[in-house]
């Protein structure tokens, strides 16, 4: 990339200096052919302006015609004579004057008057004027006045280069390959550490940083940090999902220790209560189907192919369901449930069963902390209805709020004794099932001097059930 960004930098430099030198040789040649034209009218003028009074014979035409050649430095001088208003054809001249410029100039004024022309052609610079002398006595008797065109031409020659502008355009190219050595290194430097770091990133070396480094341009060192951030995140990434892992591991090893153990019991004979020893098997193994459930159901919600089937329907009802299905395990942990429906109907539109299986995580999740009830609640304000999930347990760290709903996170808590134990995906899950539901979830800890947590479940209400598709 320095090669090509260097070959780019300096063939431009190049191209711009030729066209440059070419622009002002350009200039220049005109400026000569102006300045030549302009020489030679005023020269063709000068000799127009007066009568010739000498016999213009042919030898005479030939003496004055060298003598204005050498006194205005001219390449050539020609009298065509005027014949009727006509200029007699000459070939050498007429390539360079146009037949008709001649034959108006000989049609013009009296002598003296304005009718000088000036041009170029090719590389000659020309001027015509009316002139008019004496013709030799020998040709006639008496004084015969003889009109004739006087045509002044000087070679334009080509400008040279000047050795300055070489010089100068020798050190426009030399500046700019300095300047693009330097700005290609300042460029590709930069973008050899990022993409240097981006594959030792995909290695798997997400310890690997680019760096910003002083010089660097700004948009060069907004990249280098957005490639080190997300490095940063990967690493956090993957840690969580390394505490993810050991966490699942460690759900599915306890039940299947419990499994194994009680069933080879029950096989050797050794079981000392065979009806417990299988009911301690059967909760292990709905324990094991609830985390395969949890784990499908995020899979579902990664790939998009969790369905919904939303309608209209009173939330209270949902909450009133939850809670008889979920008291036998709130029950069995020693825990009051206590349940607090709002005082009127609280229509949304959302599917009964997901919020049925938000709730239920909501529940599940406050029986594991709660130290003596768990309260499960609904309410409304304006148009915004709120479900509400509260437990007595010792609350959750404030840092840990705005994590607590993450996938992978396992918060600093311990589950009480003898607790209902889930399978640590359930507020994930509950999370995403309400903001595809269009609702949202938090959590409030603590909420009394001795801790406690409120999780809130917020979606829309309307007062009226809008047509259900």
């Amino acid at each position: 990339m320095r090669q090509r960004l260097l070959l780019v930098i300096v063939g431009a430099a190049i191209v711009i200096t030729v066209v440059a030198g070419a622009g002002t040789w350009i200039l220049s040649r005109q400026s000569t052919r102006t300045a030549a034209t302009s020489e030679v009218r005023a020269s063709v003028q000068a000799f127009g302006k007066t009568r010739l009074d000498s016999d213009l014979g042919p030898k005479e035409l030939t003496l004055l015609r060298r003598a204005i050649v050498a006194t205005a430095r001219l390449d050539g001088a020609y009298f065509l004579p005027v014949t009727d208003g006509v200029v007699a054809s000459t070939t050498g001249v007429t390539s360079v004057v146009p037949q008709a410029t001649l034959n108006a100039i000989a049609r013009s004024g009296p002598i003296g008057s304005a009718s000088a022309v000036a041009g170029s052609t090719g590389a000659e610079a020309w001027a015509a004027e009316l002139v008019q002398g004496r013709a030799p006595r020998r040709f006639s008797t008496g004084t015969v006045i003889r009109r004739f065109v006087l045509i002044l031409t000087r070679k334009i020659g080509n400008p040279p280069l000047s050795g300055d502008f070489l010089v100068l355009g020798c050190a426009v190219i030399a500046f700019a390959i300095l300047m693009s050595l330097a700005l290609s290194t300042r460029i590709t430097k930069p973008l050899r550490r990022a993409v240097s770091t981006t594959q030792r990133i995909a290695e798997g070396d997400l310890d690997a940083r680019v760096g910003v480094h002083p010089g660097d341009f700004p948009e060069l060192s907004s990249l280098a940090n957005s490639i080190d951030a997300m490095a940063e995140g990967l690493g956090r990434l993957r840690t969580a999902e390394r505490q993810f892992l050991l966490s699942v591991s460690h759900e599915l090893r306890t039940p299947l220790t419990s499994i194994r153990g009680y069933s080879e019991a029950i096989l050797d004979g050794t079981a000392s209560d065979p009806a417990q020893a299988a009911a301690v098997i059967g909760n292990e193994s709905r324990r094991l189907e609830r985390l395969v459930g949890d784990l499908l159901d995020l899979a579902k919600l990664d790939t998009r192919t969790f369905s919904f089937h939303f309608r209209t329907l009173d939330v209270s009802e949902v909450v009133a369901e939850v809670a008889e299905e979920l008291r036998p395990i709130v029950d069995s942990a020693g825990l009051q449930l206590g349940v607090y429906p709002a005082p009127g109907p609280l229509l949304a539109w959302v599917d009964p069963d997901r919020l049925d299986q938000v709730l239920a995580n909501l529940v599940e999740n406050a029986a594991k902390f709660a130290r003596t009830k768990v309260n499960l609640g609904s309410t409304r304000n304006g148009t915004e209805g709120y479900l509400i999930v509260e437990d007595d347990g010792p609350g959750i760290a404030p840092e840990e709020l705005g994590l607590i709903f993450t996938r992978h996170y396992s918060a600093d808590r311990h589950v009480r004794p003898g607790r209902p134990r889930g399978s640590g995906l359930g507020l994930a899950i509950a999370a995403e099932l309400s903001a595809a539901m269009g609702a949202t979830i938090r959590a409030e800890s603590p909420i009394s001097p001795d801790g406690g947590t409120r999780m809130i479940v917020r979606l829309p209400v309307t007062s009226s059930a809008p047509a259900q598709s």
